[in-house]
């Protein structure tokens, strides 16, 4: 009787077998390197820039200091940035997960530029909602309006371009509203959670598809709950450089998403 011989061991994703790791651990794994990849742009683009302002502005009273908006020039750049982080780590985590998220298919399903002006769209019409949430919470629609609309271009790119590229499998789902229900809707239907078979391929399947969902969903929580409670840096009347306008907002997303992404590991464990 002859043996037949084992295949080398291979990263392409089958059904019958587990040699890559879960969709829902790679997108833990990318959503923490996101978040980490921001909070290292705000360390080395912002936190130079108010620290040699620190200097010059010592003398200075610290209600001014507050009133004193960071330099566009910068908050610009940070955007930008940004949007080349996402970009970058976005392109990678789908290339590297492609076989396993869609074996058998191709990654893109639309030509590139078509792709590229669906996201842009999607995220103007998200940095639009966004701006004027800001002022409906009470920034002056004629304070600062740039760097409003910078933050707001910031909070939109970095909820709405991951959602959009990674999170959302559906192609016909890649647009404002499927978005709003992707990070608001159920995570769980109430037939899946009473069925604990997890055996079933198709059972395991949509319960690694809602733990991604519910990643993406706490990190827009923790987003949101982070520029909330950084807004109290506005109120106090210390001089503190990371007060000025619109550092509380960025700051407070930054943290904000690396707490609600540890959070929506630790909560996607349980389902």
């Amino acid at each position: 009787q002859v043996r037949k011989k084992k295949k080398p061991f291979s990263f392409i994703h089958h059904e019958s077998t587990a040699t890559m790791a879960s969709p829902d651990l790679s997108t833990a794994l990318f959503m923490v390197a996101h978040a980490l990849g921001n909070a290292l742009l705000v360390h080395s683009l912002l936190f130079p820039t108010l620290e040699m302002d620190s200097v010059t502005m010592a003398h200075m009273d610290p209600s001014i200091i507050i009133s004193t908006q960071i330099p566009p020039k910068s908050a610009v750049f940070f955007v930008v940035s940004s949007l080349l982080w996402n970009v970058t780590i976005g392109s990678a985590f789908r290339y590297m997960t492609k076989e396993n998220n869609n074996p058998g298919q191709s990654l893109h399903q639309h030509s590139v530029p078509s792709e590229i002006v669906q996201y842009f769209r999607i995220i103007f019409g998200a940095t639009i909602i966004i701006h004027g949430t800001f002022i409906l919470c009470g920034n002056h629609p004629f304070d600062h309006p740039l760097n409003t609309f910078l933050s707001a271009s910031y909070i939109a790119i970095n909820i709405i371009l991951p959602v959009n590229m990674n999170g959302i499998a559906s192609p016909h789902e890649k647009n404002i509203r499927g978005t709003i229900h992707f990070l608001l809707g159920p995570i769980l239907p109430h037939e899946l959670a009473k069925n604990n078979d997890k055996s079933n391929v198709h059972s395991r399947q949509q319960r690694q598809r809602f733990r991604i969902q519910q990643l993406y969903q706490w990190s827009f929580l923790g987003v949101c709950v982070g520029m909330g409670a950084c807004t109290i840096l506005r109120i106090l009347d210390h001089g503190m450089q990371i007060q000025r306008y619109p550092m509380p907002i960025l700051i407070g997303a930054v943290v904000g998403e690396c707490f609600g992404v540890l959070l929506g590991f630790v909560m996607g464990m349980l389902i």
